[in-house]
């Protein structure tokens, strides 16, 4: 039995080793006190740590089960959870990228990609130029493919809101439904950068909550045929190839505000 309290301490101690260097790795970016890059590298040591932490966990769990007690509880519950979160937050984003494609450009509209104005001097020094992608070459499953139709593959349901009311005059319609969009932004809790209703089009920015990593928005509101509106919608990371799905989940939620669902 002597074993397992043991257990327990060594996997809340490493957990809060590798618990701190991640935290200053994630610190240091968002202070801007080094690079993405670099702040990734500093937080690879800190998540192994956290593996081992989680290995010592699970061997006290099973040890406390096979045993029928509770000893070191507070300490192995911990380093059990903390580790397991520690660990599987990045495991997580690493999944994605190696399961998605490997993008950070999407937008609603692939033909006629709604374009960055107020936010073009925001992303001024940005590693990602704020050109829209889409002609853009990657490989994904081995093979060479378009940003455009690397998108279009992997979320059809990504695509330009068409609404039409033939009992409103278009204008009051277009107008309607670019209020919405604004609320549905503040509803995200985007940042926003710029909004025109004149022009129908509301810029606007979101930040990752650990390393800080910028999305730049833009949303476009135009009048569409006679009586009816169309609604596109663009979101482009500021750094790294791919951004594990996070920008089409932003525009699926905005979508679905603007939708009332």
């Amino acid at each position: 039995m002597r074993h397992q309290p043991l257990l327990a301490k060594i996997s809340f101690a490493l957990l809060l080793i590798g618990g701190l260097i991640a935290l200053a790795a994630c610190l240091g970016t968002r202070l801007h006190i080094w690079d993405y890059a670099f702040g990734v590298k500093v937080l690879t040591p800190g998540v192994g740590i956290g593996g081992v932490a989680l290995l010592f966990g699970v061997a006290w769990i099973w040890r406390a089960l096979a045993m029928n007690n509770s000893l070191g509880w507070r300490l192995g519950g911990i380093g059990l959870i903390g580790s397991a979160i520690l660990t599987g937050i990045p495991a997580n984003y690493v999944w994605h990228c190696y399961t998605l494609p490997p993008i950070h450009d999407i937008s609603t509209d692939i033909g006629d990609a709604p374009k960055f104005h107020t936010l073009l001097s925001w992303r001024r020094g940005a590693p990602n130029p704020p050109g829209y992608d889409g002609p853009r070459i990657v490989v994904y499953d081995g093979e060479k493919m378009t940003t455009a139709l690397a998108q279009k593959n992997t979320w059809p349901d990504i695509k330009s809101l068409p609404e039409m009311d033939n009992r409103v005059p278009q204008k009051e319609l277009v107008d309607k439904y670019f209020w919405r969009a604004l609320n549905a932004v503040n509803a995200e809790g985007w940042q926003v950068a710029s909004f025109d209703v004149k022009k129908g089009r509301i810029e606007a920015t979101d930040t990752t909550l650990f390393f800080g990593n910028v999305s730049d928005i833009v949303i476009r509101v135009r009048p569409a045929g006679a009586i009816g509106v169309l609604i596109d919608i663009r979101a482009k990371s500021r750094i790294g190839e791919c951004d594990g799905g996070r920008n089409a989940g932003q525009i699926r939620e905005f979508l679905s505000r603007e939708r009332g669902q």
